[in-house]
């Protein structure tokens, strides 16, 4: 072993926590006094070591030891640990293996207050996920940049529905919200862009080619996500709703919203504007407004909404 594989090793093992002192070194590679201090000083000096370590000699044990100096704060990993934590969005192994890797980043004396203010939330930490979701993560991921389409199973709802058989669709785009992970779809049968769920993806091929998508059926999904009513699933649709209300009004309560070539700018009371959402969010919103929104398009949201609104007035209808 020469002398660079030599300090390579006594590298590694203080890395990895362990200590050495002159007894230990000499029977593992029997050499002198004088080059185990060598091979030390050629560990402190060098500039990238030095950067994110430091080397100690404990008077006591006569040991040396490495510390992390830590290139993250304490403080900016604890706020992204808890993040995590309260997220639910990653399976426990997952969690503690991010949790590992985030404290290596941290100096060596702030590790163990971390694990220590982490230790109630960590333990009763309950995912909201059954399995891994890294490896979906990185499978999506892929098959976004590639623009590839896909053939896959989908064991959850979507638009209001549970369909069964395979469908073949061009991943868009992936974001995160309320415990879960979404990915955006546009399935080239139904020419349509629709929303689901990562974790509920049953099994998926992967087909050979490239797609271009159209453009319109790729919603702005960076606008869309500050809305929460957009995260709740369906198709994208393009909206067209008549708001009581001025404009101001009309244009903070509505998401994702603007102004539409059919307003009426001499009825100040009343405003029509127009957006993206996804069918879901755009159902519950409307819900949510009573009678103060009217749905003027798309047709596919107004029969939704009869629907829902017959099956609300059922359960209040008079018994004879």
């Amino acid at each position: 072993m020469n002398s660079s594989e030599r300090i390579v090793n006594i590298l590694m093992r203080m890395l990895r926590g362990g200590k050495i002192d002159f007894d230990n070194y000499r029977a593992i590679y029997g050499k002198s006094g004088r080059t185990f201090h060598r091979d030390l000083e050629a560990i402190r000096n060098n500039e990238d070591f030095s950067a994110r370590y430091v080397l100690h000699y404990n008077t006591v044990q006569k040991k040396y030891y490495v510390t992390n100096i830590g290139v993250i704060n304490s403080a900016e990993v604890l706020a992204i640990l808890k993040i995590l934590i309260g997220s639910r969005a990653l399976s426990k192994k997952e969690l503690n293996d991010v949790t590992e890797q985030l404290l290596e980043s941290v100096a060596t004396e702030d590790q163990s207050n971390i694990k220590t203010l982490l230790t109630t939330t960590s333990e009763s930490y309950i995912p909201a996920v059954d399995g891994l979701i890294f490896p979906r993560v990185k499978q999506f991921s892929d098959w976004i940049i590639a623009k590839k389409s896909i053939t896959f199973k989908y064991n959850g709802v979507s638009n209001g529905t549970n369909v069964l058989e395979a469908q073949v669709g061009v991943p868009l785009s992936m974001y995160y919200d309320n415990h879960h992970f979404y990915i955006m779809m546009y399935l080239i049968d139904a020419d349509k862009t629709f929303l689901y769920r990562m974790d509920q993806f049953g099994k998926i091929v992967p087909n050979g080619k490239a797609v271009n998508v159209p453009a319109d059926k790729r919603p702005d999904i960076g606008r869309m996500i500050n809305k929460t009513f957009l995260l709740s699933g369906g198709n994208h649709v393009h909206y067209k709703f008549s708001y009581e209300g001025n404009e101001q009004v009309t244009l903070e309560n509505v998401p994702n919203s603007y102004l539409s070539n059919d307003d009426d700018p001499e009825n100040p009371d009343v405003t029509i504007v127009e957006g993206d959402l996804f069918s879901e969010g755009a159902l519950l919103w409307v819900l949510s407004q009573g009678a103060q929104v009217k749905v003027l398009g798309p047709q596919s949201l107004i029969e939704r909404l009869r629907k829902e609104l017959k099956k609300t007035l059922e359960y209040y209808s008079d018994e004879k």
